[in-house]
């Protein structure tokens, strides 16, 4: 089929009405949570009618989920391009660190909305409904991607880990998490300066040389 066909604007327009469904589902998500968003509030936000989003989703917990696996898509698309050892190339460890913690942080979002939607997913996850079940789910290949992301590095680096890879990436996640929490609580802007000189360090003391 030639790029000229019929075809092609018509399935270009359902993905752009799509993108803009979910960018309006991440704002009505943020401000009503999920139990409150409704379907017409998302179509408002986004200037649809409730027949473009049943045309893209077949109801709001499958909106959920989308928006949920763009921002996974994301995520594993930064780590993907993050493990190139040729990253890390002539660098010492410390500098290593640095280059892998920067990549990490480009990776999270660092936004107020964003923290938000994820904190409601993270509630629907603990209440074990479906789309609990499979946000927890979706979760874990996201734990399981950036462990074996750290793993490669460290193999590179010819480092092994003293406690758990799942142990360190909870050190990491966790420090950048109440560190994102804090500054959103506090209305200013994450440090990310301090995140950079820190977590290196962090790492560095739960690895030693591989034999």
């Amino acid at each position: 089929m030639s790029d000229s066909s019929p075809a092609r604007p018509a399935v270009r327009r359902r993905a752009a009405t799509r993108e803009r469904l979910l960018d309006a589902a991440r704002e009505v998500l943020a401000r009503e949570g999920i139990q409150g968003a409704s379907v017409e509030h998302i179509c408002d936000q986004a200037g649809f009618t409730r027949g473009a989003f049943y045309s893209n989703f077949v109801s709001k917990d499958d909106l959920v989920l989308a928006l949920f696996d763009q921002e996974r898509e994301r995520m594993f698309t930064a780590l993907r391009a993050a493990a190139d050892p040729a990253s890390y190339e002539g660098l010492d460890v410390v500098e290593a660190f640095g280059v892998m913690i920067d990549r990490f942080l480009l990776m999270q979002p660092q936004d107020r909305e964003w923290f938000l939607v994820n904190a409601e997913f993270q509630l629907r996850g603990v209440r074990d409904d479906a789309v609990g079940r499979a946000f927890v789910e979706a979760w874990r290949q996201v734990r399981a991607d950036f462990e074996d992301f750290m793993s490669t590095v460290l193999q590179t680096l010819r480092l092994r880990l003293t406690v758990s890879v799942s142990h360190a990436a909870t050190i990491l996640m966790g420090t950048y998490e109440s560190a994102l929490r804090e500054a959103l609580i506090e209305d200013r802007p994450i440090d990310l300066g301090l995140l950079k000189g820190t977590l290196p360090l962090l790492l560095l003391t739960v690895t030693e040389p591989a034999v």
